[in-house]
């Protein structure tokens, strides 16, 4: 719950929540009962979710969730109330809209009808339909779009001029096909199905080590739109160029790292996600930069790669060493050369970033660590004051903040990095 909680917090910090519990009517047999889980649920938020709404509990007290039944009908009502409040007090719907963009929206979903149509194609279906609705404007039709994207009407992505072009209408369309990749291979994947048409090793290949060949890929979402889906992955960061045959998906690494008890070698920088939260998938998608970085830097491919740990040239004769603690909500990153430490801060630093802005809605919050000569971990603004070496040196991190935190594309800001 608590990492639902979170989630939900990074991504719309500004909606309401509420919080329901079910088979109320069992509950009500011991008394007590709706306390204790009030209490457990108050522990547990600890008064930092604001937009958690309170139910008007005259009959049961002052509780922090909603207890329903839908056998019995009990409490229903008032959570429906509750709900048409939180609509009715939010600014997005009382925003006023062109009769015109409301016909386009109509038209656009009326699609759905079509049992096999999941999509529509901007270039081929939508301009005729905002042309025939009075929006010939492509400028309009895209602003319209975005309004709609991001009420979650449908869903429209504008990165890439491939993603561009796509309008998805059904999102299970889009959820069906990527589980198909990123999944449980030992029990949601039938490797006979795959032997059958000579792609057992690579299947094998995607499941044990993360590495999916195009053919796979072609293979599993039955040549349909595959450009689109790799675009989307590159650019959600799920997804990495391994080879000129080959994609490494970060989040199909199953084994897990084991600290040597010598540790681990190089200069240590500590980013320190325990102030908020380390979110599922924010590593993975450090990797990726990294590995893309790595290819277009002149990196090697050797690479050691596990869940929570790889070991990687961010460019030839540059090795690093990445670690994710979901303990201790941090990633550490290790550098054994002394005169690259400040430029390997500064890049993940500048990757980060990245991924916040592009994929957790500027939600990620982190406090940056660097060891000293004695291996105690420093604020990287006392580091900063004290010009700590080898961290600060010169005034190439500054550099490298300001290309990262403008909005370019993740083509521009990989080349910046480079």
């Amino acid at each position: 719950l608590l990492f639902w909680l979170r989630s939900i917090k990074l991504h719309a910090p500004s909606v309401s929540m509420l919080l329901v519990g079910t088979f109320f009517a069992d509950m009500m047999e011991e008394k007590g009962n709706l306390r204790l889980i009030d209490k457990i649920l108050r522990e547990l938020t600890n008064g930092s979710f604001e937009q958690i709404v309170f139910p008007d509990n005259i009959e049961h007290g002052d509780l922090i969730f909603f207890p329903i039944d839908n056998k019995e009908r009990l409490g229903i009502d008032r959570l429906r109330r509750a709900v048409e409040h939180c609509a009715r007090d939010d600014p997005v719907s009382s925003q006023e809209v062109s009769i015109r963009w409301m016909a386009f929206l109509d038209r656009i979903l009326s699609e759905k009808q079509n049992e096999t149509k999941e999509y529509l194609t901007f270039s081929d279906e939508v301009k005729i339909i905002g042309a025939i609705v009075g929006i010939p404007s492509v400028g309009e039709q895209e602003e319209a779009l975005s309004f709609f994207h991001e009420r979650g009407f449908l869903i429209h992505m504008t990165s890439t001029e491939i993603l561009k072009n796509i309008v998805i209408i059904k999102p299970q369309w889009l959820i069906d096909a990527l589980s198909k990749v990123i999944c449980e291979g030992n029990m949601h994947i039938n490797m006979d199905q795959f032997k059958q048409v000579g792609l057992e090793n690579d299947a094998q290949m995607t499941y044990a080590r993360g590495l999916a060949s195009r053919d796979f890929l072609e293979y599993i979402w039955k040549g349909e739109q595959v450009e689109f889906f790799i675009d989307l992955m590159k650019r959600t960061m799920l997804l990495s160029e391994w080879d000129r045959e080959s994609y490494l998906v970060p989040s199909l690494l199953r084994d897990t790292y084991v600290i040597p008890k010598a540790g681990i070698s190089g200069h240590r920088c500590v980013y320190d996600f325990s102030l908020c939260f380390l979110p599922s998938g924010v590593f993975q998608r450090l990797l990726c930069l990294c590995v893309e970085l790595s290819s277009r830097s002149g990196g090697n491919t050797n690479l050691k790669l596990y869940e929570n740990f790889a070991s990687i040239e961010l460019e030839k004769g540059l090795p690093v060493h990445l670690l994710e603690n979901k303990e201790a909500q941090a990633i550490s990153v290790f550098t054994e050369k002394t005169h690259a430490a400040q430029r390997v801060m500064s890049v993940i630093q500048s990757m980060l970033l990245k991924v916040n802005h592009d994929v957790m809605g500027a939600g990620l919050a982190w406090e940056t660590y660097v060891e000293n000569n004695t291996r105690e971990l420093v604020s990287l603004s006392e580091a900063k004051r004290q010009k700590l070496a080898p961290w600060f040196d010169s005034n190439r991190q500054l550099e490298t903040e300001k290309t990262s935190t403008g909005k370019v594309d993740l083509e521009t800001f990989l080349e910046s990095l480079s």
